[in-house]
């Protein structure tokens, strides 16, 4: 063997597909030697995702030993788009706009391609490889039909607040592609047990051939306080709206980074009319983030997530009487940092069984404002705690799970969670600036296609300071979902 005659390579440059053979120049082989060194070439070409590639001999006379080897690419030939689903043909011929006619079919850009079809509201996608008019390519038929047009769910939970309302009712609503711009409309409605009522609008649309997603929204909340605050007559009201802009850096069956950007203004206002007393500030809120989710082999399988946010807000007070009353203690007015990070693995142990953690934490260079700070307490948190408890500017919280999974759609739990805050990032008062809660529990959960029911108990390890103590023991989460 002199060398190797290559044709038909496009995705590659020759030297490294020669590098490939390189170990057979100066040796002996036959006929079968010969097509493993061509299988060498397609084993290459499938490893990196060429589906279709293929390198074989050709009818050829070899002379001065060297043989030719040709590769077929696998190009596409046509990309046909069936399209009945509610978004227009052109919002979805861009998102296959990256698959050119002539290149080679490549699984992950077919796969990514076909996943950001389907992450459009009101299209379920799905293509088909079929044998193209010339030789050597592959047509790509895509068949994208139409999804619900309206899903949504009905939510009963006690997750509420003691003084808001603990028991509490939400409905939720998206409308896919109501202007076949594979746009989303999203609504939503909440309303507790005492006097606190929530209201969301969400709308977001796709633009480009990668589904850059740009929205909008706005939100209200508004409460009363009850029980021992009742006297007070207070109540108050959050009002928020924000603009974002969203955007896949990955997008595969294993693993996904998502890339977004938002800013958001913050308008609070609470009155305890009994000492006829208003106060009210604005937060205007800019934060980048990362959130990435992944699946691995290791140990026998797991899921992993990761969420990085970087927010730089401003902290603006209503009156001269506040400003004055900040500077003096608390001092959280005007510009401030806030770095928030989440960790969690879901990983398979034997059969049924399954481990799960998750860390989450945040960190501030400056006192905070209340509507900024880390709770450890709730639902998601120090489960043994209400929503709200041990809150501080920063912390961190942590929670470890066993999950036994007995029958589909059933799930069993023992759970530790634990964290520790910093109540504020300078202190200024003498009270005890630390708090750390920690409480063991069990959980059982179901859920099936249009339905999720999760019951869980926690008891308290540590109580932490006078604000965090919590008098029952356990404290139970019921959460019951219905989608429809």
């Amino acid at each position: 063997m002199n060398g190797f005659l290559l044709d038909g390579n496009y995705a590659y440059d020759e030297a490294t597909l020669q590098t490939l053979l390189a170990d057979l120049l100066g040796s002996e082989q036959d006929l079968n030697g010969l097509r493993a060194a061509a299988e060498r070439l397609s084993e290459h070409y499938r490893h990196d995702g060429y589906l279709l590639a293929r390198a074989y001999l050709p009818a050829q006379e070899i002379q001065d030993g060297l043989v030719r080897i040709r590769i077929v690419e696998g190009a596409y030939g046509q990309v046909l788009l069936n399209n009945t689903s509610r978004a227009r043909d052109g919002v979805l011929a861009l998102v296959l706009e990256p698959l050119h006619p002539g290149d080679a079919v490549h699984g992950r850009s077919l796969d990514q391609a076909l996943l950001r079809l389907n992450d459009l509201p009101g299209v379920v996608a799905t293509g088909t490889l079929r044998a193209g008019a010339e030789p050597g390519t592959t047509d790509l038929v895509v068949n994208a039909e139409p999804g619900p047009w309206i899903a949504g769910s009905i939510d009963a939970d006690n997750f509420g607040g003691a003084y808001t309302g603990e028991y509490r009712l939400s409905v939720a609503a998206s409308l896919n592609s109501p202007l076949a711009l594979g746009d989303q409309l999203d609504a939503r409605l909440l309303s507790s047990d005492r006097e606190q009522r929530y209201y969301q609008l969400d709308y977001q649309l796709p633009l480009g051939p990668w589904s850059t997603r740009v929205g909008m929204g706005a939100s209200n909340m508004r409460y009363e306080l009850g029980r021992e605050f009742a006297v007070l007559q207070a109540h108050g009201s959050a009002q928020t709206t924000h603009l974002y802009i969203r955007q896949n850096l990955l997008r595969s069956r294993d693993a996904n980074v998502q890339a977004s950007l938002q800013y958001e203004h913050k308008r609070l206002r609470d009155s305890y009319d009994y000492f006829s007393l208003t106060r009210a500030h604005r937060i205007g809120l800019w934060t980048a983030a990362i959130n990435a989710s992944a699946r691995d082999s290791l140990w026998g399988g797991a899921s992993n997530g990761v969420y990085l946010g970087v927010s730089h807000g401003k902290l603006r007070f209503g009156d001269e009487t506040q400003r004055r009353d900040d500077q003096l203690a608390k001092q959280a007015a005007g510009g401030f940092g806030v770095v928030n990070l989440s960790v969690s693995r879901q990983q398979r142990v034997a059969g049924p069984v399954q481990l799960y953690g998750r860390v989450r934490s945040q960190w501030a260079n400056k006192n905070l404002d209340s509507a900024e700070k880390f709770s450890l307490g709730g639902p998601y948190g120090v489960r043994a705690y209400a929503s709200g408890a041990a809150s501080g500017d920063q912390g961190w919280q942590a929670t470890g799970e066993l999950r036994y999974l007995p029958l589909p759609g059933l799930q069993f739990s023992a759970f530790f969670d634990t964290g520790s805050v910093q109540v504020n990032k300078r202190a200024w008062t003498s009270e005890r600036n630390h708090q750390s809660l920690s409480a063991l529990g069990v959980g059982i959960a179901h859920g099936g296609a249009q339905h999720v029911v999760n019951v869980s108990a926690a008891w308290p390890l540590r109580q932490g300071n006078e604000a965090a103590k919590n008098d029952r023991q356990p404290q139970f989460w019921v959460q019951a979902t219905r989608y429809f």
